[in-house]
């Protein structure tokens, strides 16, 4: 019964991760030696790893919810109830999707304000 409930969302957790695999393969290997902040360029390369990791991890968390939600609205089955809770979790979908595009945004603005002279 346990297994029952809980295969859909491991099914999807798999796709999703699967999905996105391709993606995080291209990164760049992370830099395994201690970071040394001697001027503004260093803050810089920071905060855009920074920005390119919550990008990355954001968008594959709107692939879950979204197919988290069409899961939902296929299995509601007329229940108002089930419904209503795919919608919210397609809102929440796009408001990480906000939170993801505005990730590139703030580190655009904050670069933008460092280096302005």
């Amino acid at each position: 019964m346990i297994i029952k409930k809980f295969l859909p969302g491991i099914i999807m957790i798999i796709v999703g991760l699967s999905l996105i695999s391709p993606v995080l393969a291209q990164q760049n290997q992370l830099a395994t030696s201690s970071i040394r902040i001697s001027g503004v360029q260093d803050i810089i390369k920071i905060i855009n790893n920074i920005a390119k990791w919550m990008y990355t991890i954001l968008l594959a968390l709107v692939v879950i919810f979204v197919l988290v939600a069409a899961f939902t609205f296929l299995t509601a089955g007329g229940k108002t109830e089930n419904v209503k809770k795919a919608r919210n979790q397609i809102m929440y979908a796009v408001i990480a999707l906000v939170v993801a595009l505005l990730a590139f945004s703030i580190n655009t603005i904050i670069t933008n304000i460092l280096l302005a002279k």
